[in-house]
């Protein structure tokens, strides 16, 4: 890796999975994120928590870095949906490895998403940004957000103050595509289920996946050709995935994640260079191996407040480790866990076999 490469700032709401990668890479990143924990902290050059990921709060955590440090290049994740200003103010500063503002904020931008969507005929749950007169089979989503936090089940007109959408409830297995692209081109990483689980009034919230390794062949064919679209409608680079709805072999597109997803997680190659290379490399991607087996990453919410209990020897296959001694508030992440299997049920198995023992663990 480029020497001038070294000083790169990773921001997203939980940076963990690339600094982890980074470090893999030769790379000890700066990292800013809301959560700074154990492995995070172990694995970047520094680390500083924010509240939130708001140009207010990152504006002054990269002040601090700069008194020290010659930062050049910004790689970031997951949280910036919600604080696209903050996006927009790193990219006049720094060089982002990974989609420019514009594409991020047009992505982003339910109007001008699906409008696009119809004008390349790839098919989507239905939409409205007026409350629906029928109120059976809808969910309401906020214009702005990731997750599935915000999303609920629409009853009336109570929670829907302009900051909303509508769309159709789609029965099917959610879903997601993870590629690398640069612009023009694309290579499919992986085909994964997803896992949501419900937290409040929150019915959607996202808590995992799991690859799928023998994807419908029909399914795939469809995938193909809604990539080979829209890869350069949007221009994306770097890492992003889709997420969809399958329901009787048909896909319906959700929304494009246009920045590194959590399915990375289930990928053990250098995917932070492959990022780098993708965005710099003169439109080159690397090649990168599919997944054969079977993998999950699943995301363990706090049942009830908890403390972290001092001494705790964390199993190998938790990831995302708290600090000692702080406090999870309910329905806030605790940590991840990591399974594998020679099939989708042994994992699955696993998956829960595991959660019981991180409880009692915990407890």
């Amino acid at each position: 890796m480029s020497s001038n490469l070294k000083n790169i700032v990773i921001v997203a709401n939980s940076a963990r999975m690339l600094a982890q990668s980074a470090s893999k890479s030769g790379i000890r990143a700066l990292v800013i994120d809301c959560f700074a924990d154990f492995e995070t902290q172990e694995m970047a050059l520094e680390s500083i928590k924010v509240d939130n990921l708001a140009v207010a709060n990152v504006s002054v955590a990269i002040s601090l870095l700069n008194k020290q440090y010659s930062i050049a290049y910004v790689v970031y994740g997951s949280g910036l949906e919600c604080y696209q200003d903050t996006l927009k103010y790193l990219e006049q500063k720094f060089i982002v490895l990974g989609n420019s503002f514009d594409v991020f904020s047009l992505v982003q931008n339910k109007y001008s998403f699906f409008l696009r969507l119809n004008k390349l005929d790839i098919p989507y749950p239905e939409i409205s940004f007026q409350a629906p007169k029928q109120k059976t089979d809808w969910l309401i989503k906020p214009l702005q957000g990731e997750g599935g936090i915000g999303i609920k089940r629409y009853a009336d007109d109570s929670n829907a103050n302009g900051a909303f959408f509508w769309q159709q409830f789609c029965q099917g297995t959610p879903s997601s595509v993870l590629f690398i692209a640069n612009e023009t081109e694309y290579q499919i990483i992986g085909f994964h289920k997803q896992y949501v689980t419900q937290i409040n009034e929150d019915e959607f919230v996202f808590s995992g996946l799991i690859n799928q390794p023998k994807m419908n062949e029909v399914i795939v064919n469809q995938l193909n050709e809604m990539l080979q679209k829209l890869v350069p409608e949007f221009s994306l680079k770097g890492f992003n995935s889709v997420d969809f709805i399958v329901n009787d072999n048909k896909c319906y597109v959700l929304e494009i994640n246009a920045r590194p997803s959590a399915s990375l997680n289930l990928y053990d190659f250098d995917f932070f260079s492959a990022q780098i290379n993708s965005c710099l490399g003169k439109g080159l991607l690397n090649s990168v191996g599919f997944l054969k087996a079977y993998q999950a990453y699943q995301i363990i919410f706090a049942e009830t407040d908890i403390i972290i209990n001092k001494h705790l020897i964390w199993p190998s296959w938790v990831s995302d480790i708290p600090w000692e001694d702080s406090i999870i508030n309910t329905g806030m992440p605790i940590c991840s866990i990591i399974a594998g299997g020679k099939n989708e049920q042994q994992v699955e198995d696993l998956l829960l076999v595991r959660q019981k023992q991180l409880k009692n663990f915990l407890t």
